[in-house]
């Protein structure tokens, strides 16, 4: 059996084409959210749920893991990291699937290693009086922009009850909240940040699927400027960067995967 590591559009698209073509796979996803898009099949089993290395190990045992396709968000480190260690540990091919970045830095667009970077590049653009701010992160580090002005900075999440809990417990108003799934297209992007009055919108370098394109395009028809967070560094041992190449080794027969990703 196949462990497809999910909660992205590729991570779904991969475990149906997996499918498919008769593969049996078992895909993980932190929230149901996911997994409920993804519809029942007989050589399908769906979990969802917090990862750690050892309950991963348990993972891979239990339902006779053989390969591993690491395909969550490019900023879930803890989980491809303690996937690479599960895998190594249990003796389980492990591939990642890692969408190319597309961060085109220039006047409009900078790039940040840190969020704390970023929030401290906004406290002294904000006194310019250069329009809203729009966070597109999500909800996991939202604490370190709670101290940006909130009658200024709009917040775009998904709207699941937990999230826009932790949105008011951090004192942002209903009025600041924007919650909403995605995909988003250019135009819909530029409508909400000429509405908000945004100058400002802070990104992740998700890559194409995570919809960084049209944010940027809308984002220079309105005249704002694109903060983008940097990915952080794993030390993967196989990349690839496509569903169809991750399908392609998937489904080879007798392959033999290297391990140490040479």
């Amino acid at each position: 059996m196949i462990l497809v590591l999910g909660g992205t559009v590729d991570g779904r698209e991969l475990t149906e084409t997996l499918l498919a073509k008769g593969k049996e796979v078992c895909y993980s996803s932190l929230t149901n959210i996911s997994t409920d898009t993804i519809q029942e099949n007989p050589r399908l089993i769906k979990i969802s749920g917090q990862l750690d290395g050892n309950t991963l190990r348990e993972t891979l045992t239990v339902y006779n893991i053989h390969l591993c396709i690491d395909a969550t968000h490019p900023y879930a480190r803890e989980i491809s990291e303690n996937a690479i260690w599960a895998c190594d540990a249990m003796n389980v091919s492990y591939i990642r699937l890692e969408r190319p970045s597309h961060i085109d830095e220039g006047d409009d667009i900078l790039s940040y290693e840190t969020y704390e970077e970023v929030r401290d590049y906004l406290v002294g653009a904000m006194g310019n009086n250069n329009g809203n701010i729009l966070l597109t992160t999500g909800s996991r580090q939202l604490e370190i922009f709670e101290d940006l002005p909130k009658e200024r900075t709009y917040i775009r999440v998904l709207p699941t009850a937990g999230v826009l809990k932790k949105c008011e417990n951090l004192g942002f108003k209903t009025r600041n909240i924007l919650a909403l799934q995605g995909p988003f297209s250019v135009e819909l992007n530029a409508a909400i940040m000429k509405e908000y009055n945004i100058g400002f919108v802070v990104t992740k370098d998700s890559g194409d699927v995570g919809g960084v394109g049209e944010k940027v395009e809308a984002a220079r028809k309105v005249g704002a400027r694109v903060l983008f967070i940097r990915r952080p560094v794993v030390a993967y041992p196989k990349v690839i960067t496509t569903v169809a190449a991750a399908v392609d080794l998937a489904t080879r027969e007798n392959m033999t995967f290297d391990l140490s990703g040479k």
